[in-house]
């Protein structure tokens, strides 16, 4: 593979009519990339919304390359994305796969943001290794795991993303979960947690702790019983993406009784 080539075409940075009133920012968690939310941001724009998905620094080539980036490029990268689309006008909705989800949370903060969305994000991980990995930072290791067995109905042709973990940015993420617990009493936008119960990445209590200090007056926990950590291409995936329209519609509402 040649240095900056995509994994796979639907791996690349995506927009689905971002020019309309109401856009959500789908951000993809940690060794993944844009195709986990292919599936649920063409449902989304089916309901009328704009979706904006960027491929974050490091991610989506090869795994060699993440470990060249860390947390500030992927907060960078997120921040100026949601900053293209205020600037359009538009009213912004953040929306988040596992560490994408924490990048939501710490966005609701300098941003207008009229929605939050977390899906699978971590506070606890089921690896009772990577709180060692800040001895490991830089290294070029990774740690391969056998394939997971996958639901019938998982879409396997959207599964582009890094095979194994790479243990020197592992570290990275621990910072942003960090930033995101202490960030959690001060988001104000309406949000919605959604979580697996099966989850083999996230343990599914990261759920219950980050409805629990959500500052957000208006908030609401969902929970998924058949999906794994990429529940945005799992069996349930038309249901996070309903969820997730209801979610903005009702946060729409709100912020129009507030102009």
């Amino acid at each position: 593979m040649a240095p900056g080539e995509l994994l796979h075409p639907l791996a690349e940075g995506f927009e689905i009519d971002a020019d309309r009133e109401d856009v959500v920012l789908l951000l993809h968690g940690w060794t993944g990339s844009p195709a986990h939310l292919r599936l649920v941001g063409a449902d989304l724009a089916a309901a009328g919304y704009g979706v904006v998905a960027p491929l974050l620094p490091g991610h989506g080539t090869h795994i060699s390359h993440i470990v060249e980036t860390g947390w500030q490029d992927w907060v960078r990268a997120a921040a100026e994305a949601a900053q293209r689309i205020e600037d359009t006008g538009a009213r912004l909705h953040l929306g988040g796969l596992s560490m994408g989800g924490l990048l939501a949370i710490l966005l609701s903060l300098p941003f207008s943001a009229i929605s939050l969305t977390t899906i699978n994000s971590p506070i606890s991980l089921h690896s009772r290794t990577a709180f060692f990995s800040p001895l490991l930072r830089g290294s070029g290791r990774v740690r391969r795991y056998p394939s997971p067995d996958r639901h019938p109905e998982f879409a396997e042709d959207y599964a582009h993303h890094y095979e194994g973990t790479p243990v020197g940015s592992v570290a990275d993420v621990l910072v942003l979960i960090r930033a995101a617990k202490r960030a959690l009493p001060r988001v104000a936008a309406p949000s919605l947690v959604i979580q697996s119960r099966i989850d083999e990445t996230v343990r599914p209590e990261s759920a219950a702790y980050i409805y629990g200090r959500l500052g957000a007056p208006f908030k609401r926990l969902v929970w998924l019983e058949a999906s794994a950590h990429v529940a945005t291409l799992d069996s349930e995936r038309h249901r996070v993406a309903e969820e997730m329209v209801r979610h903005l519609r009702d946060a729409k509402g709100l912020a129009s009784l507030h102009p």
